[in-house]
């Protein structure tokens, strides 16, 4: 079959391996689509401290496929345990085996009518819906979400969901809007959810947020990166510091049922379509306007 291989930073492959085989439990899926996202982006660059394994890695974990049997599944890329993190990759890829212990809790059957591209999504809007809930935020909070990009507008989704106010900080405010965000600079926030995964966004979103406020940070840095903090408005201004990674079964659960709703336009965060072997171009210089790219084998 036909397989993405991440080998090092910047260098990603599609090559011929074999297909993978299931073990007891495991279950073996043909992916129908795979899509892109800034995590993925950024392990390309780089690399990745958790996401990848040892070179060469399977690459990529937002799909939706078929089982053997026929019927349409998504799976997230854990099982959700914390204490020994897991992650599945190999989405960008004709085949792939969903292990046991993911597939026991984290595969779901595709609601009908549910177009593949969107339910592919569920990994990433399972993380929004994680940090919404990491943020504690009340109903009538005004919160201001740095970065418009896939995560941010999906964040917003969940935040207007929640019935607070999202302020979106960045580009694309027409689109914004479509997703229950309205746009302005998030000055005085109470609460402040970075989601550009910058070291000057995490800058900037300690300077927005109200005294008394809270900041979320979503989006990640390199390992050993630091951001200095104003002590003066962290201790006598009592501001609050969090960060959200990963999604839960209970969200994995949510953010499926949240697609399905239609509420929002999420087909609208698909800018690209591509093969599979357009893929290793498209990472290493992404088009103007990429949000997500789906990804056919």
């Amino acid at each position: 079959m036909r397989a993405a291989r991440f080998y090092a930073p910047g260098d990603v492959r599609v090559e011929d391996v074999p297909r993978p085989e299931p073990g007891d439990g495991d279950v073996l899926v043909r992916v129908e689509v795979a899509l892109t996202d800034g995590t993925d982006l950024k392990a390309f660059r780089r690399g990745h401290p958790v996401l990848l394994g040892e070179p060469p890695a399977p690459f990529g974990h937002e799909f939706c496929g078929f089982t053997e049997e026929g019927g349409r599944i998504v799976a997230a890329n854990s099982d959700g345990d914390r204490a020994d993190l897991q992650l599945l990759n190999g989405a960008y890829a004709e085949w792939l085996v969903v292990p046991e212990r993911i597939a026991r809790v984290n595969l779901l059957p595709v609601p009908d009518r549910l177009a593949p591209e969107i339910a592919a999504m569920v990994e990433p809007l399972a993380c929004c819906l994680h940090g919404v809930e990491r943020a504690g935020m009340r109903p009538e909070d005004t919160v201001a979400v740095l970065g418009t990009g896939a995560i941010g507008l999906m964040l917003c989704a969940c935040i207007a969901d929640a019935g607070a106010r999202p302020v979106a900080v960045g580009r694309r405010s027409e689109l914004a809007r479509e997703f229950g965000a309205e746009p302005g600079d998030g000055r005085g926030a109470d609460v402040v959810i970075e989601a550009a995964g910058t070291e000057q966004a995490w800058l900037d979103a300690l300077d927005l947020v109200r005294p008394g406020g809270t900041v979320l940070f979503f989006g990640g840095l390199e390992r050993g990166a630091s951001v200095p903090v104003d002590a003066f408005r962290l201790h006598y201004e009592e501001l609050t510091l969090l960060g959200a990674f990963h999604h839960t079964p209970a969200t994995v659960r949510a953010a499926l049922v949240f697609l399905a709703s239609g509420g929002y336009p999420w087909e609208r965060l698909i800018t690209h379509r591509i093969s599979l072997d357009e893929l290793p171009e498209l990472l290493r210089n992404p088009p103007a306007g990429l949000l997500k790219a789906a990804v056919y084998p």
